[in-house]
């Protein structure tokens, strides 16, 4: 029997449909601002994801604080997550967290390491036992994983990171008045490898959506808020995450140990590096880096 066809006052066109009639989940917000859909860093965005490839994103402030860094990086984050961003994959201030979160992390998440300078001024004086934020963010790029990193100043980010460790930094904007502007610049960066010069490119302006109303961007607010009034490195332990902390406690004295380890057969004369890394199953570049970490 043939199938009955809708009558053609039921049907919808291709014209009449409206990015508002469509239920996009997390990405709806941005997806309504066409402004945003036709930039060219979206354009990356989709292209990177469709590739399998990661992407490094710096956000800082035009000038003051309190322009909406970490709302711009949790809307991005909640653009790009392929598996559904949610407030436990946002570090605060801890690199350490966000290291063990990424080597954690499927391919296609989204993870953001908030207030970065505040993690830097709180280990300084401490290397022994502190995370090198340059290897953390910069050169862990080899699990399609994307990060968002939130400092300061571009100069901040230069100075202890390098030029080269991001692929986009993005300026978050403010009002005359110091208020959030919900705009931001941004920026493609690049080197020329040829003349070993780095540089960047302004692509465009873009705008962001309000996230007020976000169950898991409250979450990360709320968390970020007491770590800031408590004017403490982490005296926020939620319940659920006690297991966790104490795996991530056990595994960061193991890579503190291996590390040295690995220092002291990279000193012995007849081990080569590529040797090294078969016994600890690592890549060679990996073990160069840990051997010339500070």
């Amino acid at each position: 029997m043939a199938k009955a066809e809708r009558p053609i006052d039921d049907l919808t066109t291709k014209d009449e449909l409206s990015i508002d009639d469509l239920n996009l989940g997390p990405i709806g917000p941005w997806a309504t601002q066409q402004q945003f859909r036709e930039s060219k860093f979206f354009a990356e965005l989709l292209n990177r994801l469709v590739t399998g490839r990661d992407m490094n994103i710096c956000i800082t402030a035009a000038s003051s604080t309190g322009v909406g860094k970490t709302t711009l990086a949790a809307a991005v984050a909640i653009l790009i997550d392929q598996h559904g961003w949610t407030a436990d994959k946002a570090s605060v201030a801890d690199p350490q967290d966000y290291d063990y979160r990424y080597d954690h992390a499927p391919p296609g998440s989204c993870l953001i390491l908030d207030e970065a300078e505040k993690a830097m001024d709180a280990r300084r004086g401490m290397s022994s036992d502190s995370v090198n934020l340059s290897q953390t963010f910069a050169t862990k790029r080899y699990r399609q994983v994307f990060s968002i990193l939130t400092a300061p100043s571009k100069s901040w980010i230069d100075t202890r990171l390098g030029d080269d460790a991001a692929d986009y930094w993005i300026q978050a904007q403010e009002t005359d008045l110091g208020r959030i502007k919900g705009e931001a610049k941004c920026y493609r960066l690049k080197t020329n490898e040829h003349y070993e010069v780095s540089y960047s490119k302004r692509t465009e302006t873009i705008h962001w959506p309000v996230l007020d109303d976000h169950e898991e961007f409250q979450k990360l607010d709320r968390r970020k808020r007491e770590l800031l009034e408590s004017d403490s490195e982490r005296k926020y332990v939620d319940a659920d995450s006690v297991d966790d902390l104490k795996e991530q406690a056990v595994e960061s004295a193991t890579k503190r140990q291996r590390r040295r380890i690995v220092k002291r057969l990279d000193d012995h004369p007849k081990l080569t590096q590529q040797e090294i890394a078969d016994v600890f199953d690592l890549s060679k570049t990996r073990i160069n880096q840990i051997a010339n970490a500070d």
